[in-house]
């Protein structure tokens, strides 16, 4: 299990280390130091003899390395890998900003040394004198943005970037809001970020992304928990007010901000999650999922979904779509079953067949290509009257369309009654959550909200605020929220979170990070793809072996490794929603 820390929870666990553990900060330096010293010098042998391309050809005899630092931490760290660096033979300087008049005790100290070990210091650098740059201006804690000095010292260490220097930031990019992901004013774009025991959540959303290059987590000692609720034990119990400043609006969102535990499954884990088949097994006893999809202008929808259903190992699809959609399903998915109708009349008997259809499922997924339209509100209001306790439901795409109408909010809690806490699945990309978000205001509070908090549109207040809309809407509605991104986020509400004493900012609130998956993924198409395999994968726990929410999880990640390697064989320009149902065989 990984965890991605915002900048409060990352001094947060850095304090729990050194006091509760008795790991002195200055060890955690000269560790953190040595691991950037390490990966500098593999990537500059590796250039040495490979094509990497600044740092091809690298001369350790010739190939100067300087490290840009101010007086804190995160500069004490890049000041001790320089005297490390040198003591290994590599020509190596410091540059010191000066910008901030107080130095920590730990930065002076690695000053001190890199004298003794005869690092020259310089007062300024060209675009193309060092080889390779070491930005350890900022850390995890920045919080405002960068202005004057700083910001002119890291527009010079993007321009000797671009002119052949390798850029490698210490800890995150400086500039780079680690609760974010956004930009502070000015931001180093480096070619590697070294970060250390925890990547960091700004480190892959918004630009932050684009900014840390490649990613290279390395274990220093810091203190690691091995569950969610160790993780949030330790944020609760040792941070929340012990950084507060109650005159800081800021500071007192980024404390807000910390509890939100971000995690991600590595592959081992997600391996142990998905549903085992069995040798002495038939058709039923791998689910039974009903896909009410598509509509009589939309077609490839339903078919995707279906499909994708079958591939992750359901054992019966059967689909509820438009007669005019018949034809097509019957070539391209021979082996699901159907339920059609007419959009344009009414037919006797389909309500009845509908309802036996719904009954008969354990599964249940709607919504994608079925419209808006007077059809798709029937087919969701009979939903609401025929499903059963012990089903699973999955809103996807214009089922959450119909549901950001305020004449469907009843429908929340009518699903809800009938399967459960925590048995709705909801799929809503970025503009579908943002609708969603919005039905739960008033038109006048939402729009003030928005201004009140300096945002120039909604979604750039949705981006900032992901985390807390999709947990908030979890725990009200008790739904498990997959919000759909570059980064999809899914949220559940932790069944401790109604316990006494957990009240208020002791819940666990967790959040899954997915990091599979790539920018070919972005067509239409591919939300389909993963509620088909969320569907699929769910119909195959009827055991109920593995919580709801990490089934969900195991789909996502699934879905995105489904995508990088038709990514691989297609590219991420050309690759389609089908190529990634074609490559969940290989997934498995």
């Amino acid at each position: 299990m990984r965890f991605y820390l915002t900048g409060i929870q990352s001094q947060i666990i850095d304090r729990y280390t050194q006091e509760k553990l008795g790991i002195p900060g200055l060890v955690l330096m000269e560790k953190a130091a040595g691991a950037l010293a390490d990966e500098i010098e593999k990537a500059a042998s590796e250039g040495a003899g490979a094509d990497k391309d600044k740092l091809q050809g690298f001369d350790k005899d010739r190939d100067k390395i300087l490290a840009v630092v101010e007086g804190g931490n995160n500069g004490g760290d890049a000041v001790a890998a320089a005297w490390m660096l040198k003591a290994r033979g590599y020509d190596t300087y410091i540059y010191e900003i000066n910008g901030i008049p107080k130095q920590t005790e730990s930065y002076k100290t690695e000053i001190d040394k890199a004298r003794e070990a005869g690092v020259e210091f310089v007062t300024g650098f060209s675009d193309t004198e060092y080889k390779v740059i070491i930005d350890g201006i900022f850390g995890v804690g920045l919080s405002r943005e960068v202005k004057g000095i700083q910001s002119d010292v890291i527009d010079n260490i993007n321009a000797a970037g671009r002119a052949g220097s390798f850029v490698v930031a210490v800890d995150i990019p400086s500039g780079i809001s680690a609760d974010s992901g956004h930009v502070l004013g000015n931001a180093v774009s480096a070619d590697m970020t070294v970060t250390f025991e925890y990547i960091k959540y700004g480190m892959l959303l918004s630009e932050g992304r684009s900014c840390s290059g490649d990613i290279s987590c390395k274990s220093i000692g810091l203190y690691v928990p091995g569950n969610v609720s160790g993780m949030a034990s330790v944020l609760n119990d040792g941070g929340v007010g012990m950084l507060s400043d109650p005159s800081d609006a800021m500071r007192s969102r980024r404390e807000a901000e910390s509890l939100y535990v971000c995690y991600e499954y590595d592959d081992a884990e997600i391996a142990e999650l998905i549903p085992a088949r069995q040798p002495d097994s038939n058709k039923g006893t791998y689910g039974k999922v009903l896909i009410i999809a598509g509509s009589k202008d939309i077609y490839g929808a339903v078919y995707m979904a279906a499909e994708a259903a079958y591939r992750v190992g359901a054992g019966l699809v059967k689909v509820v779509t438009d007669i005019r959609n018949r034809d097509t399903l019957c070539e391209k998915l021979p082996e699901a079953m159907l339920l059609t109708y007419d959009t344009e009349k009414t037919e006797d008997g389909f309500i009845d067949d509908f309802k036996a259809s719904v009954k008969w499922a354990d599964i249940i997924l709607c919504g994608p290509g079925i419209g808006t339209g007077d059809m798709a509100v029937k087919l969701m209001e009979l939903l609401a009257d025929f499903l059963s306790e012990g089903q699973k439901l999955i809103l996807d795409a214009d089922a959450l369309n119909v549901m950001a109408t305020g004449a469907s909010r009843k429908w929340w809690e009518e699903y809800i009654s009938k399967v459960g806490t925590g048995n709705v699945i909801i799929t809503p990309h970025m503009m579908e959550m943002l609708r969603l978000v919005k039905s739960d205001y008033d038109t006048r509070t939402f729009d003030f909200m928005i201004k009140n908090l300096g945002y120039g549109s909604e979604m750039d207040f949705l981006k900032d605020y992901r985390k807390a809309q999709s947990y908030s809407l979890s725990y009200d509605k008790g739904v498990i929220t997959v919000l759909k991104d570059a980064r999809t986020i899914v949220a559940y509400k932790n069944e401790k979170d109604d316990a006494p004493g957990m009240e208020g900012y002791l819940r666990e609130c967790p959040l899954y990070i997915n990091t599979t998956g790539n920018s070919g993924m972005s067509k239409g198409g591919s939300g389909d793809v993963l509620a088909g395999m969320i569907a699929g994968l769910l119909a195959q726990n009827r055991d109920k072996k593995v919580p709801v929410p990490d089934i969900v999880c195991a789909a996502v990640h699934l879905h995105g490794k489904a995508g990088d390697i038709a990514a691989d064989k297609k590219g991420e320009r050309s690759m389609i929603a089908s190529d990634i149902i074609d490559s969940i065989p290989e997934v498995f």
